[in-house]
């Protein structure tokens, strides 16, 4: 959050807070909690989201997430502790990114918004930490509980601009441009506080009024400290009608205070008071974010998807040439067959007449060196059946593969450059009825933002038996931990190889069935085999049983299991041919 922006924003909570009695605190997601505060006639709320990456307060923009959550052991500390004190005041050191809510019974909160330094820290009567949300290392001590709380320490080599006056500034400022950074760079990083909006502002102001940098700035800390700038929202659209679509408004940006002229086709928007302002601007941009990462990770999910299936694809092309020619089989067996004893054999070719061929050709029929030659007659029958049976099946397969590629491709490319919240559900309302495993585990922060939901493929194998229900297999131990025990429902089918270290096999069971399909319990078995350390068998023992029926181990590794009940199935390990 731009510090400028933030001293307006602290003194109008002050102005509005004071003598107010907190009267709840809600921890809306693990980096993001609201204060009700009853003051006057109507309650007043306060949103501090603590994400690294962009910390703010202000008031909350957006309406309170339905979906409730269970508070953290922080959360539960604060509500036990604070619920019910009366506001003394909000306190920030105006060059410092760190707020202070003082309560009149002692009791204080601190908002430590530094970018990727977020915290919010629970100070005692005596000004001593009770808890914090954080404990990063580096503020192992100065978080210790039951430690004098210190503010973070302020970079030695940045000057505060509101502790100096004009000729100060222009002095520093001179300096750093002489060492050869650029005006702007001189201004942002060189003086604690100011951001790039608040420099851009500065230095147009003071090209514009033939003032220097160093007055300019002087001359509006002032007027932020007395409360005479507020900050103001430069748009293409108005932003509180883009916040309800949960996205930001087109060139959105917030200045501390408003610029002499919009860009060509913006106008500048404000709220009731500075703190609806930042969190109307805030809010919007939280929610253009989580709509982003909602996105990428269903595309994501989709590209590998579809790379998955174009895989298949290629495997079925080859199972097909492996199959051969049908009818090429039957006329090489039945030739050999009719000519066995005038059969001659060279290397491993075996020339026999043709008994199709009017004028007596012989015609070749490949054979192992010392095969004896009946026995080549019935691996020629043998595979005259099988590429019988299977060249149809195999097509199917590949042509099925084809239209499930071309229908995600078409999902893919249907989402558009800019996508709305509608877009995003249909999307993935479409991936579910394609049996895609979109969200299999809803994490607790997930819980918290219902809007948001990743989701949580990494370390699981992703099957489709020939049957047409969904296989999944474990990585590692504690993949398969998590397979088992975070993704898999009771109902579902849990497979594992007998005796031996191998990967978790989970068969969804939507349909809640007693029994999987024999062609899926046989695919499923033969994939657990496969990923475990007997693959190299020619027959493994394969446990199969509900998950409902699968207990950790205590004190074991991950994915040790106990199963309370569970029937064997003998396959050979491999990946079916059916199977993708």
């Amino acid at each position: 959050m731009d510090n400028l922006v933030l001293v307006r924003v602290v003194r109008s909570l002050d102005d509005r807070l004071r003598r107010a009695v907190l009267r709840d605190l809600h921890e809306d997601a693990p980096w993001r909690f609201r204060l009700v505060f009853e003051a006057g006639e109507r309650p007043a709320s306060v949103a501090i989201s603590l994400r690294p990456e962009m910390p703010w307060l202000g008031r909350p923009g957006a309406p309170r997430p339905r979906t409730r959550r269970p508070p953290s052991p922080f959360a539960s500390t604060l509500n036990r502790t604070l619920r019910g004190l009366v506001v003394e005041r909000l306190t920030k050191p105006p060059a410092d990114r760190s707020v202070t809510l003082l309560f009149v019974e002692g009791h204080a909160l601190v908002f430590e918004l530094a970018t990727h330094r977020a915290n919010l820290v629970l100070l005692d009567e005596r000004g001593r930490v009770v808890d914090a949300l954080r404990r990063p290392r580096s503020d192992t001590e100065r978080l210790a509980t039951g430690a004098v709380y210190e503010s973070p320490r302020r970079p030695a080599r940045l000057m505060d601009p509101f502790e100096n006056d004009a000729a100060a500034l222009d002095r520093h400022l001179d300096e750093v441009v002489d060492g050869g950074e650029s005006p702007l760079e001189a201004v942002r990083r060189h003086l604690f506080g100011v951001g790039t909006a608040g420099a851009q502002l500065v230095l147009a102001e003071s090209r514009a009024c033939g003032e220097s940098a160093g007055a300019v700035l002087a001359r509006r800390m002032n007027e932020l400290r007395e409360g005479r700038l507020d900050p103001a929202i430069e748009a293409a659209e108005d932003p509180r009608r883009s916040l309800r679509e949960g996205r930001a408004a087109r060139g959105a940006r917030l200045w501390p205070w408003s610029p002499d002229a919009p860009a060509a086709g913006h106008e500048l928007f404000r709220e009731a008071d500075p703190a609806a302002t930042a969190g109307v601007f805030y809010d919007a941009s939280e929610a253009e974010g989580a709509r982003g990462a909602r996105v990428e990770s269903l595309v994501t999910l989709l590209e590998r998807e579809i790379d998955r299936l174009r895989g298949a694809e290629r495997r079925a092309q080859t199972d097909l040439e492996a199959l051969g020619d049908p009818s090429a089989h039957k006329r090489h067996g039945e030739a050999l067959l009719a000519g066995l004893s005038s059969a001659r054999r060279v290397g491993e070719i075996v020339f026999v007449l043709d008994p199709y061929d009017a004028a007596g050709a012989e015609i070749p029929v490949p054979a192992k060196p010392g095969e004896p030659l009946p026995r080549v007659v019935d691996r020629l029958f043998q595979r005259y059946r099988r590429a019988k049976r299977g060249i149809e099946k195999v097509r199917l397969r590949a042509e099925r593969l084809r239209g499930q590629r071309e229908r995600l491709i078409g999902l893919r490319d249907s989402l558009g450059e800019h996508p709305q919240e509608t877009d995003v559900d249909a999307l993935e309302q479409s991936m579910r009825e394609l049996d895609m495993p979109v969200g299999l585990e809803v994490t607790r922060a997930a819980r918290s933002a219902s809007r948001l939901v990743k989701p949580r493929l990494e370390g699981v194998r992703m099957l489709t038996s020939s049957d047409g229900m969904s296989i999944l297999a474990g990585r590692s131990g504690r993949e398969n931990q998590r397979l088992t025990f975070r993704l898999a429902a009771p109902e579902d089918f849990w497979f594992h190889a007998l005796g031996v270290p191998g990967a978790h096999v989970v068969v969804r069971n939507d349909q809640r069935r007693r029994k999987p399909p024999e062609a899926t319990l046989r695919e499923a078995a033969q994939v657990a085999a496969w990923y475990s350390e007997a693959k190299e068998q020619r027959w493994v023992d394969v446990q199969w049983t509900r998950r409902r029926y699968v207990r950790k181990a205590r004190g074991a590794s991950p994915g040790t299991v106990i199963l309370k009940r569970y029937e064997t199935i003998r396959v050979e390990p491999r990946l079916p041919v059916g199977i993708n």
